[in-house]
């Protein structure tokens, strides 16, 4: 689709270098040969024996130098754990944990795993070693939607978020989902931001303490970003369609259609990506990981050959 073309333009302009820990899976195999002839990044992997005539880089991580070193630095980021450097050095016997020092230490841009290891493990290890980006308060996630031909009526592209991470944030919370999806949404797509802050009601029409949440987050972000196009608390189809909107909320200034949906808790926003992505055909790319100091997405471990390339994409983009 176009925005994948032209994100894989702004990526081979970059040309970021990219950490696939999991080589020894035949799918990030033939995700890296792919990539690397493309030239979309530099495709960095783990002890292989992959063809690295197209410029694959290899990290060895039975090196007892580099060993040392990445423990090291491990320990110094560790050490008010409790952790020490033996048993750092220990804990490097782990890919997700070499690749996230490997990060940290600057000698790749981006890390992209998850293909044979549980979310769980992928997300501990970026937030305990990566940690939070300064500015933030937590980290979140979003899909970046892409529609057909047949399915554009609302735009070729938007953004869905929290669909992966944060089950039930408060107020301030969701405030600080918003705010990193609209930074997300002005790096991704081409048109500026509209936030729409989802609730099963408009502008109060029905009185509770989730309704007061989603409320309160649209307040709060509407003082983040006072010149940015927000509406909330409101239904989806008024975020949509401008009629409705009218009919709806008749005072309020924004401009339907939103391209930014924030949801008001997990269940919504992982039931609704998926409910647009099956009965629509849409494209759902992610869950694209933000608010941590430094690239780092998860695949599913059902992913296929193409869904990694895009997962790579998406995080050359990310690399300052």
């Amino acid at each position: 689709m176009v925005l994948l073309e032209d994100l894989s333009i702004k990526a081979k302009a970059k040309f970021p270098r990219i950490l696939l820990p999991e080589s020894s899976d035949s799918r990030i195999l033939e995700a890296a040969q792919k990539l690397a002839s493309q030239k979309i990044a530099q495709i960095v992997l783990f002890d292989t024996n992959a063809d690295t005539a197209l410029g694959i880089e290899i990290i060895n991580r039975e090196n007892e130098d580099l060993k040392a070193e990445y423990a090291q630095t491990l320990f110094e980021r560790r050490k008010h754990k409790g952790i020490t450097l033996e048993v750092a050095l220990e804990m490097l016997s782990n890919p997700s944990i070499f690749a996230m020092i490997a990060l940290c230490r600057g000698d790749v841009d981006g890390v992209v795993t998850g293909a044979i290891t549980p979310s769980q493990e992928v997300l501990s290890n970026a937030l305990r070693i990566i940690g939070i980006s300064k500015g933030r308060k937590l980290v979140s996630s979003l899909f970046l939607m892409t529609f057909d031909q047949n399915h554009k009526m609302y735009g070729e592209n938007m953004i869905f978020s929290d669909c992966a991470m944060n089950i039930n944030p408060n107020s301030k919370e969701l405030a600080e989902i918003a705010n990193s999806a609209y930074e997300t949404a002005k790096l991704f797509l081409e048109e500026e931001p509209k936030l729409a802050m989802l609730s099963f009601s408009t502008n109060q029409s029905a009185k509770h303490s989730e309704v007061d949440k989603v409320k309160d987050a649209t307040d709060v972000l509407k003082s983040k970003l006072p010149n940015a196009q927000i509406i909330g608390n409101i239904q989806l189809d008024a975020a949509l369609d401008q009629e409705v909107l009218k009919i709806k909320y008749p005072e309020a200034l924004f401009t339907p259609p939103a391209n930014v949906l924030i949801f008001p808790n997990l269940d919504s926003a992982n039931i609704g990506y998926k409910l647009v992505q099956r009965f629509s055909g849409a494209k759902a790319i992610g869950p694209i990981l933000q608010g941590l100091e430094k690239p780092v997405n998860d695949l599913s471990r059902g992913c296929s050959v193409d869904e990694i390339i895009n997962t790579v994409v998406i995080t050359a983009n990310q690399c300052s």
